[in-house]
């Protein structure tokens, strides 16, 4: 992301276009090279740095900060981002004594594997949630500066990394006894203070929220050395806002966009080994309504192919029967609690990293390899939350949510048959928006979103699901995965199920999905 510059005509200077080019960015090299070299001087005096509540330390360190330049200006300012970053953390210890404190009481194994899940929560977060891009805006008055980018927790400090000053001795607007820069934070979640001192700088509004600089023309290495020590100081315990800081340099105006948000705190599911067994990172879910028969058929078929793996099974069954089995958890709801609360449930008890759901009348075959599906979520560059599969066979596991707007509402519709392309690496895999009731998926990923228990989806839901999901979710159909389907049940099952099709109750469904989605039609 580059900022648009202003720049003298190449024809009238003589220089022919392709030169010019390749005088900019060697300018721009060279620039943060004088930039880096400059740091090495120490212009420091022994004073005191005003006090703050920021970690960030004074620059009087010997331990220099600055990476080799090698890469170009923009690979330079990502590495010093990303030491600025990973810097914050490096400060981090627990009260002594006292009944609330808690410390780690791991064994070496313990530590070991979950230093393993973290450093892979962390691959993910990374791909899922990348940092924003590093927008570098070259000179055009006497300074290049990095407008976005720069992130910060809520409370703490970063330096502002990037701000170079290109002036010349030549330079019309250098006045002989020096210059003004004033910085302000314009929403006011921070402030400014320069953690650096020196002689011939003058500061006004040091830690408040428009801080000026008066600094005397000694040379641009000077200049520059002063401009590193300019720190942004949050101050608001926000969750996730946007400040901006105006630089202000005479006529001149600049503004640096600030990311101030909370980490996301890592949640790791334990394994007891680097590889563990599917049964301690896979749970099966059904969730059942009077037929006994047939959920007791698909238990039967999972204990088969996998017997330690936990089942948890939600019955909101009219005339309830026990279920007991092997690693078999039943939870018995209220009579016709519904479809979508019986999910709910179920997902909310999960504490494996990926669960399966099937429909109490599937029953796993041979050919249902349940790690054909691991292996596409394990591969993080795919980014993918859940994966679905086919059911008795059919090619029929992928389907499109298309959405159009105008300022009446939205119409809505999902295709059958119909796929994004191909998952990279998988031919016999689709991205596809909505799966089939037949799909593995990663536990948290569907936490977040939840399944609406309205009333109205108590009979008939699923592609409800994925519209509520539609934003975040990332999911795809393969055809390498299998499951069977027994169809039937009883005739009490039989009435209930199909309750749906009354008059009344589809018109309310109607309303009810044209309120909750703000849509003018809706074809499911």
């Amino acid at each position: 992301l580059l900022c648009p510059v202003k720049r003298p005509s190449s024809m009238a200077a003589g220089i022919a276009p392709g030169g010019m080019r390749r005088l900019v960015l060697v300018s721009s090299t060279v620039l943060v090279v004088i930039f880096l070299l400059g740091t090495m001087i120490s212009i420091t005096k022994k004073c005191e740095v005003p006090p703050s509540s920021s970690n960030v330390a004074p620059l009087r360190s010997s331990r220099s900060p600055w990476p080799s330049p090698d890469g170009g200006p923009l690979r330079v300012l990502l590495e010093l981002r990303e030491q600025e970053i990973s810097r914050l953390a490096e400060n981090c210890s627990c009260p002594d004594g006292g009944s609330r404190s808690q410390f780690t009481d791991l064994s070496k194994e313990s530590l070991r594997l979950r230093d393993h899940v973290y450093r892979k929560w962390q691959e993910r977060e990374q791909l899922v949630r990348p940092r924003p891009p590093l927008g570098l805006c070259p000179a055009k008055s006497e300074f290049q500066f990095v407008s976005t980018g720069i992130e910060i927790e809520p409370l703490q400090s970063i330096r502002l990394v990037g701000i170079l000053s290109s002036w010349s001795r030549d330079d019309s607007s250098q006045v002989d006894d020096g210059f003004k820069l004033t910085f302000t934070s314009q929403h006011e979640f921070g402030v400014l203070s320069l953690r650096l001192c020196v002689v011939r700088v003058d500061v006004e509004g040091n830690n408040t929220k428009e801080m000026t600089l008066h600094v005397a023309r000694e040379n641009e290495r000077f200049v520059n050395e002063v401009l590193r020590g300019v720190v942004y100081q949050s101050t608001v315990p926000v969750v996730d806002e946007w400040d901006t800081v105006n630089m202000r340099f005479y006529e001149n105006s600049m503004n640096i966009h600030i990311h101030i948000r909370r980490g996301r705190l890592p949640f790791l599911y334990r394994i007891s080994s680097t590889f563990p067994p599917i049964h301690e990172r896979v749970t099966f879910l059904v969730k059942t309504f009077e037929r006994y028969d047939k959920v007791n058929k698909l238990i039967d078929s999972v204990i088969k192919f996998y017997p330690t793996m936990t089942i948890l099974v939600a019955d909101d069954s009219v005339h309830p029967q026990a279920i007991e089995k092997k690693n078999v958890h039943h939870y018995k709801m209220p009579p016709e609690t519904g479809w979508f609360a019986g999910r709910n449930l179920l997902v909310s008890q999960v504490t494996t990293e990926y669960f399966v759901w099937a429909d109490d009348d599937f029953v796993l075959k041979e050919n249902t390899k349940l790690e054909l599906f691991m292996e596409k979520l394990d591969k993080l560059e795919l980014k993918l939350d859940v994966v679905g599969g086919l059911v008795d066979g059919k090619d029929l596991c992928t389907q499109c949510i298309k959405v159009k707007k105008d300022r009446q509402g939205q119409c809505i519709a999902v295709i059958k048959n119909c796929n994004r392309g191909h998952l990279a690496g998988f031919p016999q895999c689709f991205v596809s928006d909505r799966p089939l009731n037949f799909f593995m998926a990663r536990t948290r990923s569907v936490q977040e979103i939840g399944f609406d228990p309205s009333h109205h989806l108590r009979h008939v839901a699923h592609p409800e699901f994925f519209m509520d999901g539609y934003h975040t979710l990332r999911s795809a159909c393969c055809k390498d995965v299998s499951v069977g389907h027994e169809r039937g049940g009883s005739v009490f099952y039989q009435n209930s199920r199909h309750m749906h099709l009354d008059d009344k109750e589809l018109t309310e469904r109607r309303q009810f999905h044209a309120f909750k989605y703000y849509t003018k039609c809706f074809d499911v």
